[in-house]
């Protein structure tokens, strides 16, 4: 997608692709005084016979978010928390997958830790079991 024009919500054309990295497109805007700031992929709808990015939040949005410096650097955490996405949007769904499935065989130290105490009949209150009978 990279030389893809950028279009807003608000029918505006506010730059272009000049990179994707770690689930962000960079926008670059601005003819002398340029800018770079990073949208989340989900927010991007490419055209490719057009070369185009149509992005789903207006022109303000786009440039009131977190800026990439000249060497492509940014915060992913920072713009995450601005365009109102979870931190784990970061890290990739296989490894969401591989820790769930770590904590979930056997052995784990923290396998069970909230289970419900009623769940098998007997409760305890202060490590002493409570008869239900």
């Amino acid at each position: 997608m990279r030389g893809y024009e950028v279009v807003t919500s608000d029918d505006r054309s506010v730059g272009e692709v000049v990179d994707v990295q770690n689930g962000f497109l960079i926008v670059e805007s601005g003819h002398v005084r340029k800018a770079r700031h990073p949208v989340p992929r989900e927010f991007v709808h490419p055209v490719d016979e057009a070369a185009k990015a149509f992005v789903t939040v207006p022109r303000r949005v786009l440039m009131d978010a977190p800026k990439v410096d000249k060497d492509g650097v940014f915060d992913p955490d920072e713009a995450c928390r601005y365009f109102g996405l979870s931190e784990s949007y970061i890290e990739p769904p296989e490894h969401r997958r591989a820790e769930l499935r770590k904590r979930m065989r056997p052995g784990f130290q923290d396998e069970h830790h909230h289970s419900s105490p009623a769940l098998l009949g007997d409760r305890r209150i202060d490590g002493r079991r409570v008869n239900e009978g």
